[in-house]
């Protein structure tokens, strides 16, 4: 699952950054709204869950994303 979703964070970011668990998904990634919907979309569809309004709020990291999507599965 840790190696799908960093793929999926590197196709969704233009950046070079290393990505991490605790990399920040706006600050270091510089990813937007739009970009954040379309991860969470991909998310949803690759693992089968539905992420909340407010679950996309508080996910800041890589690594909460990831614990997230354990949570849901």
């Amino acid at each position: 699952m840790e190696e799908k979703l960093l793929e999926m964070i590197r196709n969704v970011c233009a950046s070079d950054v290393e990505v991490t668990r605790d990399t920040n998904l706006t600050f270091d990634l510089g990813l937007k709204s739009i970009d954040l919907l379309e991860l969470v979309t991909d998310v949803e569809d690759e693992f089968g869950i539905e992420v909340s309004d407010e679950a996309v709020e508080s996910i800041h990291t890589v690594g909460e994303l990831m614990d997230y999507i354990q949570s849901q599965s």
